[in-house]
């Protein structure tokens, strides 16, 4: 137990401790088969490109020079966003019932 502190500590004193619980979050998720940390993910990442006016896809667009290009960025991140989340939620509550059986 004093490792798992003494590493906490010296994480936490790294100073980009978000980046690699990040990190960690997704090797865990791509292990378990986790959707929400993905969409978690992208729901911060629409967040700060919302705040900040300013996205990276491929290259970087800001919402005054590219409004288009960064509006349907942000819509399609906060989309993908509540679909990864929620497929989780709606998955872990049983699942949707079927029409057809």
């Amino acid at each position: 137990m004093q490792v798992v502190k003494e590493l906490l500590r010296k994480i936490i004193s790294y100073g980009k401790w978000r980046t690699i619980f990040a990190l960690i979050l997704i090797a865990a998720s791509l292990y378990y088969g986790w959707q929400w940390v993905w969409g978690a993910l992208f729901l911060l990442w629409t967040f700060r490109a919302w705040r900040s006016q300013s996205v990276y896809v491929v290259e970087t667009l800001t919402r005054g020079d590219n409004p288009f290009l960064f509006w349907i960025t942000i819509i399609l991140w906060a989309t993908l966003s509540l679909y990864l989340i929620l497929a989780d939620l709606i998955m872990k509550l049983g699942g949707v019932p079927h029409v057809y059986s």
